[in-house]
């Protein structure tokens, strides 16, 4: 696999999995503004007011817990129920939205003025240049590939000064406050829009291309139940490459299922299953081109790196002020 994207033109579609261990995935995601709110409560409304669609989401899709706003502490029998469900919905729409854009500028940020680089993109540098379909936030793509890739945002991006100590303090100031706030462009937590013109520009673009292989990089098109927030986008991929004879792989701890949707969809048979996590995998290549000696093979050396640090690093893994 490896052999193939060094020496020929692809198209990479990056998802979440690729910034696992630098930003926040799936749960922990919907969880962020909700359970900074809760746990630095100062004072709230007492109306409850409809709110964004966004925010209700993550109301919605939350799933905390008394545990998980007070961790560690036990409440005895007879004491009062804290309400923080009815506080929750009280959860405003700028810091919500603020709060979030602040968790996943924070790699960038911190990769700037530390100088740090993650081996989930680093990796990429290694590959022929390619186009990068870039569906995350955290311009993460751009900052460390963009020298050799065509990186296209699919979502839009959030500047990386959101991810600075100074954005965050402002923000703290935005939990007591139902300000609203400017649109910022960027399709995020919600389904993809039939009447995006920057999306359809995008995706015409990168849709354009004839890449040798497709590689689909923790992404499942924004999978919810049975339904895809990015319907637009995978209605235009299944369109483009509907017979397509090359390969195209998905690298994913749990592909199966797409993988399948896909094959159906494509009517074709080259959809092929990489279940392993992107970040360890990158991290193990590296590591096998670093000292080719160190490990058996890369199933060795991926199979090794997960058994002690799981999947969910960022590598290297780097003491926090280097």
């Amino acid at each position: 696999m490896f052999t193939r994207l060094c020496t020929r033109m692809g198209l990479f579609v990056v998802g979440a999995g690729a910034s696992a261990g630098s930003s926040p995935l799936g749960r922990d995601f919907w969880r962020e503004s909700p359970l900074d709110y809760l746990r630095d409560l100062r004072s709230f409304p007492a109306v409850v007011t409809p709110r964004g669609p966004l925010t209700q989401r993550m109301i919605d899709h939350s799933g905390i817990e008394i545990g998980d706003i007070f961790p560690g502490r036990e409440l005895r029998p007879g004491t009062d129920e804290y309400p923080f469900h009815e506080i929750l919905k009280r959860l405003p729409d700028g810091f919500a939205r603020e709060q979030l854009k602040h968790v996943l500028a924070r790699a960038r940020y911190f990769a700037r003025t530390e100088g740090t680089v993650t081996d989930s993109y680093r990796i990429f540098r290694a590959f022929y240049p390619s186009v990068i379909a870039d569906y995350n936030h955290d311009g993460l793509a751009q900052e460390f590939c963009g020298a050799k890739h065509a990186i296209v945002e699919m979502h839009g991006t959030i500047h990386p000064v959101y991810g600075s100590p100074e954005f965050g303090a402002w923000i703290s100031s935005l939990r007591e406050f139902d300000i609203g706030l400017a649109p910022d462009n960027l399709v995020m937590g919600l389904p993809e829009s039939w009447t995006d013109a920057r999306l359809y520009r995008r995706l015409s673009w990168v849709m354009s291309k004839i890449p040798h292989h497709v590689v689909i990089v923790g992404y499942s098109f924004a999978q919810m139940g049975s339904g895809y927030d990015d319907a637009v986008t995978l209605a235009c991929f299944v369109q483009r490459f509907k017979h397509y004879p090359g390969a195209i792989l998905v690298v994913s701890p749990g592909p199966t299922e797409l993988c399948e949707m896909l094959s159906d969809a494509l009517e074709i048979k080259t959809v092929y299953p990489i279940k392993r996590y992107w970040n360890v995998l990158a991290h193990a290549y590296l590591e096998t081109q670093r000292d080719p000696d160190k490990f058996r093979s890369l199933d060795h050396a991926h199979g090794f790196l997960y058994d002690r640090h799981g999947g969910g690093h960022a590598f290297p893994i780097l003491p926090r002020w280097v």
